[in-house]
């Protein structure tokens, strides 16, 4: 190409690309209860040295997008902000989004790409934002996230029936679970947070506090409670509860101690008190819990 030509902007016919997009009446309909999930990808493809990508969606897409670079360059821009991406890299688009994306000139990104529709999508968008990790999120095991994109897209080149359908949806639905809860607290609090529960396990019959392990973790209360939450899905205190019950639960199963004894291991000198929290957890008393016949 000339050194004054422009470079051709296009949104997609790039040699080798393969895409499937799903026509909307079948996306409509297989969202009104056909599925395990309420989730349809409803658009999927691959492109690869996609020289010369460029989109422009002003109003935005009603669907969740996702953009994989695997080579290459390219950016994303929202609201005015232009977010470079590189490889690892994993876009995100909300729906009713405006925005623009495209490769990079010098070195043209090779993606995986679909679009969510439904319930579920929405779900695992809210997960992602209530992270602050939008737009662009980087994965250091974003190879495993190829296997999905091509199944999906492999699944929807055969057809749409609703076998067909249901496959894709499950697969998109791993993909999105794998998202969500990869490199989720950074690998810095990763660490923090697997620290924080081998510090709970080595003090079973502690009464700690979320300032004790947030102080033993080099992090502020509010800073390891979030991470914390983050990464497990629990808070600090109920996750360290579980791991007393779980223990609990061990000694129920393997010995023949008495539950006085055993709430007492796990720091709980009330025995009524643990009874009533291994109830909790386990949705029966210790007593019930050892009478029944295991593995």
């Amino acid at each position: 190409m000339g050194q004054n030509q422009p470079l051709l902007r296009i949104e997609e016919g790039f040699p080798r690309q393969r895409m499937v997009v799903l026509p909307r009446p079948v996306v409509h309909q297989a969202l009104r209860g056909r599925l395990p999930l309420s989730l349809v990808p409803s658009d999927v493809g691959y492109f690869p040295d996609a020289a010369g990508h460029y989109v422009h969606r002003p109003d935005g897409s009603p669907q969740c997008i996702l953009i994989l670079c695997v080579r290459g360059k390219g950016w994303v821009q929202i609201a005015g902000v232009r977010h470079e991406v590189n490889p690892g890299d994993l876009s995100v688009l909300l729906p009713g989004q405006p925005h623009s994306y495209g490769g990079n000139d010098s070195h043209p990104w090779t993606i995986h790409w679909c679009h969510a529709a439904g319930a579920g999508a929405q779900y695992f968008t809210d997960m992602l934002v209530r992270r602050d990790v939008l737009p662009v999120l980087h994965s250091d095991g974003y190879l495993n996230f190829v296997p999905l994109f091509e199944e999906i897209l492999e699944e929807l080149t055969l057809g749409y029936s609703i076998r067909h359908l249901a496959v894709a949806s499950m697969a998109m639905g791993h993909l999105l679970a794998r998202i969500a809860l990869s490199d989720q607290a950074g690998s810095t609090g990763r660490n923090r947070v697997t620290f924080a529960v081998e510090y709970m396990k080595n003090r079973w019959q502690a009464a700690l506090s979320v300032p004790d392990l947030a102080r033993a973790c080099n992090l502020s209360t509010s800073h390891f409670g979030l991470l914390f939450k983050q990464s497990t899905g629990y808070t600090p205190l109920d996750y360290f509860l579980r791991l007393k019950m779980q223990r609990a639960a061990e000694m129920l199963d393997t010995t023949d101690r008495p539950v006085k004894e055993i709430a007492a291991d796990v720091g709980m000198a009330d025995a009524l008190y643990f009874s009533r929290a291994f109830h909790r957890i386990y949705r029966m008393s210790p007593s019930d819990y050892r009478r029944i016949t295991k593995g």
